[in-house]
């Protein structure tokens, strides 16, 4: 009579294995049908495979849910969970998604060199934030040595990555970092100069107020804008009307933009040099004027918005500070 094997539900049937025959592909293991000679070998060689979890190079044959093989080739114990063998423990180490995962498991993302963990049907990002497809952000130490270029001390530092390149430092400490090192980081071959705090390499860009130790700072030079109607003053292709009006617009910046040079008693102030770009309105047709803060030649103590030389329009001829827009 055949023996029938069902499996761990005791309802449907995983083989059937005839008089006198071993069934050694339905499962890792040989198993005996009746009246097998010989099949004390079988037994014993399924009870080897048992106690070592089927260790060895390659993965057992057939596996079953739930069955445990040790790989001996990189030290770790695995468990099948229907699809392939994975870490026991519920954490995963691969370029793609784990097809079956329990609440808590970590999946660590070779491909965008990510830690997540699986919470509420779905895989959440532990860190670091920016896939590693991008490369580093963030502070990081360096990946060699930075040296103070007349000491050749080591200095401790951390490098400020962005899309894996670096665009500054931090640093405990004033140096003066080697130009092989600045050449190794900042692509310049010759010395950098680092300050206590933090050093960019490239420009700084402040949309925003500049306050240092607490203090409002103002730009060495500010652009303003300004609408002006200049259509009294006549046609603007004449010299003398554009002369006429430049005097009027520069009077009317100075009542629109302080020219206050204390700026702890006048926060509206602005320094010398600041540029004031004026839209002006002749018959409704648009022209732009510059001017510049400077100081009054005739009256020192003074400042006056002057018409600065800018502009050029072919149509009105070659006029100074005006162009149609």
């Amino acid at each position: 009579m055949a023996y029938i094997i069902y499996n761990n539900d005791r309802s449907t049937v995983l083989t059937t294995i005839a008089n006198g025959d071993v069934d050694s592909n339905s499962t890792s293991l040989d198993l005996v049908g009746k009246n097998v000679n010989d099949y004390g070998q079988y037994i014993a060689q399924n009870f080897v495979s048992l106690i070592t979890n089927f260790a060895y190079t390659q993965a057992p044959r057939s596996p079953q849910i739930g069955q445990l093989w040790y790989n001996s080739i990189t030290g770790q114990l695995k468990v099948y969970n229907g699809t392939a063998f994975t870490s026991p423990y519920g954490v995963e180490v691969s370029g793609t998604v784990p097809t079956i995962s329990a609440e808590g498991d970590l999946w660590y993302d070779t491909i965008n060199s990510q830690l997540k963990v699986y919470y509420n049907d779905g895989y959440r990002l532990v860190g670091p934030a920016v896939s590693g497809i991008y490369g580093k952000f963030g502070v990081e130490p360096p990946t060699s040595v930075i040296r103070e270029d007349d000491t050749n001390l080591l200095k401790n530092v951390g490098l400020i990555y962005s899309y894996g390149t670096p665009a500054g430092l931090i640093s405990a400490s004033s140096f003066i970092m080697k130009s092989s090192d600045s050449t190794t980081y900042f692509n310049t071959s010759t010395t950098s100069t680092v300050v206590k705090g933090i050093t960019v390499i490239s420009d700084i860009d402040i949309k925003g107020d500049l306050y240092i130790k607490g203090s409002k700072q103002i730009s060495p030079v500010k652009t303003l804008t300004a609408y002006y109607d200049i259509t009294s003053y006549g046609n603007p292709a004449f010299p003398l009307n554009i002369a006429t009006a430049n005097v009027a617009i520069g009077s009317f910046l100075a009542k629109i933009f302080s020219t206050a040079t204390n700026v702890i008693t006048n926060e509206v102030g602005y320094p010398v040099n600041s540029d004031a770009r004026v839209i002006c309105y002749y018959n409704s047709v648009p022209s732009a004027r510059r001017f510049r803060l400077i100081v009054d030649p005739i009256h020192p103590t003074a400042l006056l918005w002057q018409a600065y030389n800018l502009y050029y329009d072919s149509v009105i001829g070659n006029y100074t500070n005006v162009v149609t827009i």
